[in-house]
């Protein structure tokens, strides 16, 4: 019975995704809210579910002189096997080297269970962001208020039309096997505004360096709606897939609401808390998962 209320929901998420429901920005927040209240509370216990990971919609945003540091959990709502990671965590650190150029370095953390967390592998990453997309900054460094970030009001920029493109890739290395087992990824970011709403999008090539593996591609997608200057509301997807470029048919997906918050700390500091619940859309795909993501930026005031 548990298990068919999670692919309901899962069918509602993917109808109010295509628009198939006619809803409004309050049953979509009312949404959000259920299906966080109903996963803490019902114990999803199902066998030998997908392993979970951490989930991050790359925005084509940099400011020079700007310090980023992040926290990306990824938390399995339902049983794993024995070994198997029950949360992955990454702990990332970028600078902003130029207007349009930022370098990020990241730790990934996997969390087993019956077993102590664990180190598995790094991560360089390079953003460029692209000046003829829209690429040029504001006048504050390239700061974006709570509201210009989520599709709201801003006073000091009223184009909510406007599109930005990045460049986007990073090197991914293994603690066990190093690189001759890591992979390279590449692919567009962009970031463009349809009204009140903010949507952000990835479109990355996955590129593994094992012998006989084939390139994949991944997707993240992001669209939110302020509900003031500091919270807003949305709905995120992810996916992958795996050897596509092959002839591979293995695939993930998920999606799901996520709420978002920004604070502007009295020392001029941002703090940026986001969280969402992901639900699988396939067998591959975990069931459920809990996303949470601090953000924390300093050093361009």
């Amino acid at each position: 019975m548990l298990r068919q209320s999670n692919i309901n929901i899962k069918e509602t998420l993917v109808d109010i995704m295509f628009g198939n429901l006619p809803t409004t920005h309050l049953l979509k927040s009312s949404v959000a809210t259920a299906a966080l209240a109903l996963l803490m509370h019902s114990g999803i216990t199902t066998q030998a579910a997908a392993q979970a990971g951490v989930f991050e919609v790359i925005h084509p945003e940099n400011a020079k002189g700007e310090v980023e540091i992040e926290v990306l959990s990824g938390i399995g709502l339902s049983d794993v096997e024995e070994g198997d990671e029950r949360s992955e965590h990454e702990i990332a650190i970028g600078y902003g080297v130029t207007d349009f150029w930022k370098f990020t370095f990241a730790a990934e953390v996997g969390n087993p269970r019956g077993e102590s967390p664990e180190l598995e592998g790094f991560e360089l990453e390079s953003l460029l962001i692209l000046p003829f997309f829209g690429g040029d900054h504001d006048d504050e460094g390239g700061k974006e208020s709570a509201a210009h970030k989520h599709g709201g009001d801003d006073d000091d920029d009223d184009d909510h039309g406007g599109f930005t493109l990045g460049l986007f890739s990073a090197l991914e290395i293994p603690r066990e096997g190093g690189i001759s087992e890591g992979a390279f990824e590449i692919g567009p970011v962009f970031e463009a505004g349809l009204g009140p709403l903010n949507w952000v999008g990835n479109l990355l090539v996955e590129v593994p360096f094992e012998d006989d593996a084939d390139a994949g591609l991944a997707y993240a997608s992001q669209v939110v709606f302020p509900v003031n200057d500091f919270i807003g509301v949305g709905f995120e997807n992810f996916g992958e897939f795996e050897g596509l470029f092959g002839g591979g048919d293995e695939q993930e997906h998920v999606a799901g609401p996520a709420i978002y918050f920004e604070y502007e700390l009295p020392n001029g500091n941002e703090l940026e808390p986001r969280a969402a619940v992901l639900f699988g859309l396939n067998d591959e795909s975990p069931d459920a998962v809990f996303s949470f993501n601090l953000e924390y930026k300093f050093g361009t005031q």
